[in-house]
């Protein structure tokens, strides 16, 4: 029976599982727990249905405090360990509320990667008792016996998911599974997709301004017949109130839409609004309602990213909307550090001089990237799209830089795309630190995970769709750019 036999030999991989983790334990080698983390993620998705479910110490932040896997949409967080007493589990819970995150998470598990004990002492269940908050030893703690128990209630293709991540990590070689029909080479296929997460709250406000008493101050309005966008508006009284303000924040039907607590006076945008009107709103009910308001959302999503990135040194080109890296401090070259298996150096920006007058500039080189925000499955998603970009001033577009960005374009081939989005994913998710003359601040709206991929694609042989050009093509490729 197929069913039958995906059960027991999701036993032997189990037992195989826990015998791994209890030898690290016993050589004092913790590394195997960081592995575990990863291992768990897919498979406790699968089985308890948490579909969001991510680790936290490598979306987040390296050892993040008291949890190690959460789904923020399903507000359930997870402690993974090794240790199985009582001490472990007062300190997990002690660290959950110390952090505040019973206010993000209704549910805590603390999984066992050994073997929980028999018997924990209820007295520990009196101190988390709170803000509708409940940790109940007897169900929250669990270890691999708690996830078989679940399985007997799974039907065959269920199962054989299960089977297939623990087969995956654990089994010895390619172990075929029993629904495989055949056998075919795969690979790992990412797609430009990167995981988005944004708080679950809107602030939403009336504006408060008297039109007529703020005096145009912008030369040039993108209204029609001159007119003021609410967002010109806004800006032009903030300008007048001596106010200085970042992007992050959208206009819709006469309202301020942002991330920000309009209801802090401290926000400059809050000097702006009816504060009688200011109302916090869910955000998936808000880019639920209509495809209108999913644009609006989209578009105050765009303003947040370029918030953030404009102190990390990359700038919205608006004329070609895609995102530049621009120079530090004046410096002819810019060069970001980045981790992949091992620290690599990139060259984002560059300036050339001319040769005949070396105190002029040519044209600056930029590293770029365009960008969409895309929502699938109730979850959302930034499209990456690298690019190269030239300009004769550090912004402003030069006349030759389509032909020279055609001439780079066809240098790369699949690889190099792929270096250049897991590049662009690193430098997302992993702010800049201060400077000697700059102070910059982790971004608090825009928290970024994996890129999404499959890991058991047909394989496609490069060589055949994408065939590598005969060294005629390259030298005739290269004139283009010289003859400029």
């Amino acid at each position: 029976m197929r069913l039958l036999d995906s059960q027991n030999r999701i036993i032997e991989l189990f037992s195989r599982f826990v015998t791994q983790v209890k030898g690290a334990g016993a050589l004092g080698r913790t590394d195997i727990n960081k592995v575990s983390e990863t291992i768990l993620v897919p498979l406790l998705s699968e089985v308890y249905g948490y579909k969001g479910l991510r680790n936290l110490n490598t979306t987040e932040r390296s050892n993040f405090p008291a949890i190690d896997l959460a789904d923020d949409e399903a507000r359930v967080a997870f402690q993974i360990t090794s240790m199985t007493d009582l001490g472990k589990v007062k300190d997990t819970i002690e660290k959950f509320e110390k952090y505040e995150l019973h206010e993000k998470y209704d549910k805590l598990f603390i999984y066992v990667l050994t073997e929980k004990q028999k018997i924990y002492s209820t007295n520990v269940r009196k101190t988390i008792t709170q803000d509708g908050f409940n940790f109940d030893i007897g169900n929250h703690v669990l270890d691999y016996r708690d996830i078989l128990r679940k399985l007997e209630g799974f039907q065959v293709d269920k199962t054989l998911r299960v089977q297939n991540i623990l087969e995956g990590n654990l089994g010895v070689g390619s172990t075929p599974l029993s629904f495989k029909e055949y056998e075919q080479t795969t690979e790992s296929v990412h797609l430009n997709l990167l995981e988005l997460f944004f708080p679950a709250t809107l602030c939403v406000a009336d504006l408060a301004i008297d039109k007529e008493s703020v005096p145009r101050t912008r030369k040039r309005y993108r209204g029609y017949y001159g007119q003021r966008t609410p967002r010109e508006l806004v800006q032009d009284a903030l300008e007048q109130a001596e106010l200085r303000f970042g992007v992050d924040w959208e206009c819709h039907q006469n309202q301020i839409l942002t991330f920000h607590d309009l209801s802090d006076h401290n926000v400059p945008l809050a000097q702006l609004v009816d504060q009688g009107t200011v109302t916090p709103i869910d955000a998936g009910d808000f880019y639920g309602e209509d495809e209108n308001q999913e644009r609006v959302f989209k578009s105050l999503l765009g303003r947040c990213l370029q918030q953030k990135l404009y102190h990390q040194g990359v700038m919205w080109q608006f004329q070609e909307k895609e995102y530049i890296f621009s120079d530090e401090e004046g410096a002819a070259t810019r060069i970001e550090k980045w981790q992949s298996k091992r620290e690599n150096e990139r060259v984002v920006f560059e300036r050339v001089m001319k040769n005949n007058k070396p105190e002029e500039t040519l044209h600056c080189k930029h590293f770029a990237f365009r960008t969409q925000f895309k929502i699938f499955g109730g979850k959302w998603y930034l499209l990456i799209e690298p690019d190269w970009f030239f300009s004769h001033d550090g912004y402003r577009q030069s006349h030759f830089g389509s032909e020279r960005i055609d001439w780079l374009k066809k240098q790369e081939n699949n690889s190099h795309v792929f270096n250049h989005v897991r590049f662009i994913v690193h430098f997302l998710k992993h702010d800049k630190p201060s400077g000697l003359f700059v102070e910059r601040y982790p971004y608090p709206f825009l928290t970024f995970g994996e890129l999404c991929s499959f890991n058991s694609a047909p394989a496609l042989d490069d060589n055949t769709w994408n065939p590598p050009r005969t060294v005629e093509e390259k030298d005739s490729s290269q004139l283009d750019i010289f003859d400029l």
